[in-house]
C-alpha cells in the first residue's frame, strides 16, 4: 500500500513539474515526458498491476486537464504501464541498461500512439517528419532525465523497504 501511495504522489509531482516547470526549459520545443517515466518504471520494478495503476492515474490527469476525449491518454499509458510490467522478471537492482532502454521504448511508444490517436485519424499522415522532429528529441531528453528518476525510486525503494538479514542456521554458523 505505501508502494501505490508514494507512486501516487511522484505522479502528481511529476504532474505538476510537466505542467508548470518543464515548459519552461524546453530544448528545441521539446521537454521530456515525466509520466512515461514514472509509468515505465513503476511498471518495470514492481509489476504489470502496479504498472497499470501508474498508467492509469497519469493517463487521467492529462485526460482530465488537456484531453478532448477521457480515455485516450488512459489506453496508451496503462499499455505503457503494463508492457514494462511484463518486463518485471528482468529486473535487477544494480542494471540501467534495461530499465532505460525501457523508458527510451516507452517514449517512442507513446508518441507513436498519440500520433495515431491525435494527428493520423484527422487525416496528417506527415509521421516521418513527426518522428524526425518530436519523437526522437523528446526520447533523447526523456532518458536523460530518466536516468534520475529511475535512481530517485531506486533509493527510495531501498528507504521504504530495507532488506532484512536472514539468520544463519546452525550448519551454516558451523555449529555441529
Amino acid at each position: 500500500m505505501k508502494r501505490y501511495i508514494s507512486m501516487f504522489l511522484m505522479i502528481i509531482i511529476g504532474f505538476l513539474l510537466q505542467t508548470t516547470l518543464f515548459p519552461h526549459l524546453k530544448l528545441t520545443n521539446i521537454m521530456p515526458n515525466l509520466l512515461v517515466i514514472l509509468t515505465a518504471a513503476g511498471g518495470f520494478m514492481y509489476g504489470r498491476k502496479f504498472g497499470m495503476f501508474s498508467g492509469f492515474i497519469c493517463g487521467l490527469l492529462l485526460d482530465l486537464i488537456y484531453g478532448d476525449i477521457v480515455g485516450i491518454c488512459i489506453f496508451i499509458y496503462v499499455l505503457i504501464g503494463y508492457g514494462n510490467g511484463m518486463l518485471n522478471k528482468l529486473y535487477f537492482k544494480d542494471d540501467l541498461t534495461i530499465p532505460l532502454l525501457a523508458i527510451a521504448l516507452s517514449d517512442l511508444m507513446h508518441g507513436f500512439l498519440y500520433y495515431i490517436c491525435n494527428f493520423m485519424m484527422r487525416g496528417r499522415l506527415s509521421i516521418f517528419s513527426y518522428v524526425i522532429k518530436v519523437m526522437i528529441p523528446e526520447m533523447i531528453y526523456t532518458i536523460v532525465l530518466g536516468i534520475l528518476i529511475y535512481k530517485f525510486m531506486h533509493w527510495l525503494e531501498e528507504k521504504m523497504y530495507p532488506e532484512e538479514e536472514v539468520p544463519l542456521s546452525k550448519e551454516e554458523k558451523g555449529i555441529r
